[in-house]
């Protein structure tokens, strides 16, 4: 009998955001494919786009599944449950990557005036 890779990662939290992460870098893959024989996009901005997709992804995907365990009850209850745990999970995970690129870019040096929590204050408004 031949390998069944979807079952096989269905059986754990984790491989289910495995899963889950194969299907958004695909996805993110094909988009970024499409820019960069556009040239609106260089090699390395796809590659990093596509992992970090693929990534949060993944991890919406877990907590997801996660989510819809937790609350249990009938099909709708828990696709509503599954929907809203993978949305939030994928908006959280947009955001701190924002931050972080944003914190990346304007190289955050130890002269800075600011605090910590005014930059985070200042990203929440």
């Amino acid at each position: 009998m031949s390998f069944q890779l979807a079952p096989y990662l269905a059986k754990s939290v984790p491989g289910i955001g495995i899963l889950g992460g194969i299907v958004g870098g695909a996805a993110a893959l094909a988009k970024n494919a499409r820019l960069l024989k556009d040239k609106q996009i260089t090699g390395t901005e796809a590659a990093i786009d596509t992992g970090k997709e693929a990534a949060g992804a993944g991890l919406a995907t877990a907590f997801s599944a996660v989510a819809a365990t937790a609350v249990g009850g009938g099909l709708v209850v828990s696709l509503g449950a599954a929907l809203i745990a993978g949305v939030a999970a994928k908006y959280a995970w947009d955001l701190g990557v924002d931050f972080i690129e944003k914190e990346l870019r304007h190289g955050k040096s130890a002269e800075a005036t600011a605090s910590d929590e005014d930059i985070l204050r200042e990203e929440l408004a």
